[in-house]
This record gives structure tokens, sequence and C-alpha cells, in this order.
């Protein structure tokens, strides 16, 4: 392989694995704001799922759309809510159209219903697939490594567009003389 091909090479294989990295953020920010349409198109047809150490398998992008939709929109309107926050990509471009890539989620959760905030932290192990439009997740799933809440004393939380920190922060700076 000449010079100019090798560099050719490395530079292919650098977007692929910075494609799959902007693919895993859109995935966790879609389905923290529950965007399914757009999810959806984060997914392989045939796309397989082990969820929660392999507790929760679904195959199919129809299968696992409404396992995410109606999972995520119930636990919403019990008061729950979870940022998925990915870090610490591994990827490996196996060849032109597969790779596969670990990642560490940390997910801070606030439950509103029981006044209780916690945390989860898991392992992801993915596959992807390169397709005309771009690299796809073939197969997803999580084994959770620690799990923790704990009661809040006058918790108080607001999600989504009532977060709005203004008021809050004029509030904080009022009550401290400035």
């Amino acid at each position: 392989m000449t010079t100019l091909e090798n560099l050719e090479t490395r530079v292919r294989t650098l977007e692929d694995i910075h494609a799959i990295m902007q693919l895993k953020h859109r995935y966790f920010r879609l389905l923290d704001h529950k965007e399914w349409d757009a999810l959806r198109d984060c997914f392989t047809e045939d796309v397989e799922t082990h969820y929660e150490s392999g507790h929760y398998c679904f195959s199919g992008v129809d299968e696992v759309m409404r396992f995410l939709s109606e999972s995520l929109e119930g636990l919403t309107a019990g008061g729950r809510f979870a940022l998925h926050l990915g870090h610490h990509p591994e990827i490996e471009i196996l060849g032109d159209t597969e790779a596969r890539g670990r990642w560490t989620l940390h997910a801070p959760i606030v439950d509103r219903g029981e006044g209780r905030v916690g945390r989860q932290d898991s392992f992801y192990e993915d596959e992807y697939r390169k397709l005309a439009d771009g690299w796809r997740i073939s197969r997803i799933g999580y084994t959770t490594h620690t799990q923790a809440s704990w009661k809040q004393p006058g918790l108080e939380v607001s999600v989504g567009d009532e977060s709005d920190s203004r008021e809050f922060n004029a509030n904080i700076r009022s009550s401290e003389g400035g």
C-alpha cells in the first residue's frame, strides 16, 4: 500500500469513528427528548437490543421503537426523568461496513413522584453497520454497573421547558443581598 493509500485509509477510519460517535450522541439526545421519528433513523431495520443485562431483548426497529417510546413515556408520566450521558467511547472499525463500540453511561435520575434522586452507571456494548446513507446501530445493549437513589428533603425539581434557570438564579442573588 502506498503512503497516499495508507493515509486515505487512516482518514476514512477516523471519519467513520467520528460518525459513529455522533450517531451514539444523537441516540442519547433523541432518547432524552423523546424524538421518536428521528431516533428511529439511528437504527438498522433489523436492530437487536439487550438492555438491562439482557432482560429487555427486542428484534427489529418497530419492536425496539415501541419498547423505547412506551417505556420512556410511561416513566415520564409517573414523574421520572433521566439524562443519558455517554462517555469514554471505544470504537473499533471491523471492516468497511462493520464496527463495534463500548461506552460508559452515567444517567442522573429524578423521580418527582417518589421525591427521590439517583443515578445509574452502565456499560454499553454496541454494533454498527454502515448503510448507503451512513452508520446505524445494528445491536445495542448495556449492563448495569451501579444504581443508587436517595430521598431528598425539600426536593424541588424542574424539567424541560420549566427548567429555565434565570428566575432561580435571580432569587438566589436577591436572597444573598446581590
